[in-house]
């Protein structure tokens, strides 16, 4: 398990995640939000949204992709 942590409107979050997937998470934080300074309800509410539509996009496809077989 991993730790990381994220700083919203002055207080800190810490989540332990499985090793693998808080990599993953670390990486996809970072594209949007600055893991290492004070971050705004707004900015992580966007965040979540932009991986929200990106999660919607890759749904399409894979069902796209279903349909071809």
């Amino acid at each position: 398990m991993q730790k990381i942590t994220i700083k919203i409107e002055g207080k800190e979050y810490g989540l332990e995640l499985q090793d693998d997937f808080a990599s993953y998470m670390k990486k996809e934080l970072e594209k949007n939000l600055n893991p290492y300074s004070n971050n705004t309800i707004k900015e992580v509410l966007n965040a979540y949204l932009k991986k929200c539509y990106e999660c919607y996009l890759s749904e399409k496809k894979l069902q796209n992709l279903l349909k071809k077989i």
